[in-house]
């Protein structure tokens, strides 16, 4: 009684998990294909950047250098 009970849990148990493994290849596939779909009738345009550097904003201030130039001095200091 129970073997056999254990038998048919088990056989459901492996139909369930093939049921599950067989949805999920095929939404696999399925979203594969409609990917390629997508890609061959709607292409993707490349995207050309162009970078604006402000030369005023590029460097560091020399205030700036200064100022960390006295705190590595300082720590350098106290050690």
């Amino acid at each position: 009684m129970v073997s056999e009970l254990i038998l048919e849990a088990t056989n459901l148990m492996f139909i369930g998990m093939g049921a599950v493994f067989a949805f999920l290849l095929l939404l696999v596939f399925i979203v594969q294909l409609i990917s390629k779909i997508m890609l061959r009738y709607f292409p993707v345009a490349p995207v050309e950047r162009t970078v604006k550097i402000d030369t005023a904003q590029a460097g560091v201030s020399p205030t700036v250098v200064a100022a960390i130039a006295a705190a590595v001095h300082q720590h350098r200091q106290q050690q």
